[in-house]
């Protein structure tokens, strides 16, 4: 059987058999890997601690029928604040699973939704403990970017029923602007009384989703949010990419059962 090397980010493991582990990944070439490390959960492995969740590691596999084969593997960042921090690791845990139900191995390569992983890892790994709202920015971040990658971009610009250009988002004087996550995006108030399935952003709000699709990572990471603004975003990104993706991750469901 063929080998080769990878270099991958992990975002699932499962037990096999009595020992094993299979470990799904996210290559820097832009594809899902899904490999088996034999005898990875033994006391004494040659893994050792290598092949934990949300590990960046070097890899050499060996190509198999079903499942690949871990050989060898080298960890080349190890973010440890994750792991010791509840709320790091469960944003973390949504991310994996948006990557892993929407991608598919063989699939569509996206070396830049490697580089956004990444980049979000990183930035959850470095925020403050226990700091829920900063976590939350860099969730909407990490949403709005895997959207405009994987081609699912709202529109925000024009209205997404019937293509009306809309107003520059800083020059609102209004108290509300209409968003349709069926239609995918704004609403022109015309449509927007034609429409029940309708979701109400103030002036702020759009302005912060807005900011999400334009604004890099420096420049996002210092801007001051609204709480309210980033709750209301947060909860129509994710309505957004439920509908539009069929990943049902439920996140904003399971964050009010667990207080915040």
């Amino acid at each position: 059987m063929p080998s080769y090397k990878a270099k991958a980010i992990i975002l699932k493991s499962y037990k096999l058999g009595e020992s094993d582990k299979i470990i799904k990944m996210y290559s820097s070439e832009g594809d899902i890997i899904s490999a088996v490390a034999k005898g990875s959960r033994k006391v004494r492995s040659r893994f050792g601690g290598r092949l934990e969740l949300f590990n960046l590691v070097d890899l050499e596999l060996t190509t198999g029928r079903n499942l690949d084969v871990i050989n060898q593997v080298e960890i080349i960042k190890s973010f440890k604040n994750i792991a010791s921090d509840f709320y790091k690791f469960v944003f973390c845990e949504i991310i994996s699973k948006i990557i892993l139900k929407t991608q598919v191995p063989g699939g569509d390569q996206s070396p830049l939704l490697f580089k956004l992983i990444h980049v979000s890892f990183n930035e959850i790994n470095n925020t403050d403990p226990e700091d829920v709202e900063s976590l939350k920015k860099i969730m909407c971040f990490f949403e709005i970017k895997f959207l405009r990658i994987t081609g699912y971009t709202p529109l925000l610009e024009s209205c997404s029923k019937c293509s009306r250009p809309l107003k520059d988002p800083y020059s609102f004087h209004e108290n509300k602007v209409c968003f349709s996550v069926r239609h995918g995006g704004i609403l022109c108030y015309k449509c927007a009384d034609s429409s029940a399935d309708r979701d109400i952003l103030s002036a702020s709000d759009y302005r912060f989703l807005f900011d999400l699709f334009n604004l890099k990572l420096e420049d996002f990471r210092d801007m001051e949010v609204n709480p309210g603004s980033l709750k209301r975003v947060y909860k129509l990104i994710e309505d957004y990419i439920i509908y539009h993706t069929e990943c049902n991750v439920n996140s904003f469901k399971y964050f009010k059962k667990i207080g915040i």
